[in-house]
């Protein structure tokens, strides 16, 4: 019976060990299938939006990396490839959308930052 019970305990931390590691609550979640498609079209809406004022026109040529995160709403993160018409720049995209915060025209906060430039931020 002893031995019995230490097989069971045995299996049991080599289970917990070897399962596929879980990402912790709140932590970035890597997207793919159709998570990364919703997420592109929030990236080409957004940056469209971005357009539509003072911002620099962008569009999206490739996207290498995209995840996801609660936070006080979702935070998307992109690594992508950007054009602005004449060149191509490695940026990062990242995308905090409160839908609560709408009537206040705080609801979609977008940061921009490519290699060599400045920060663009803009919030609606």
């Amino acid at each position: 019976m002893q031995s019995a019970k230490v097989i069971f305990v045995l299996s049991l931390t080599l289970a917990v060990a070897f399962a596929s590691p879980r990402l912790p609550p709140g932590a970035p979640k890597p997207l793919e299938g159709d998570d990364l498609s919703k997420a592109k079209e929030l990236l080409n809406t957004t940056l469209a939006q971005l357009a539509t004022g003072d911002g620099p026109n962008y569009q999206v040529l490739n996207v290498i990396s995209a995840s996801s995160q609660l936070v006080a709403g979702t935070l998307h993160k992109f690594e992508v490839e950007l054009s602005n018409g004449s060149e191509t720049k490695e940026c990062t995209v990242r995308i905090w959308d409160r839908p609560w915060l709408h009537e206040k025209g705080e609801a979609t906060n977008v940061k921009v930052q490519c290699k060599d430039d400045a920060l663009v931020e803009k919030t609606w």
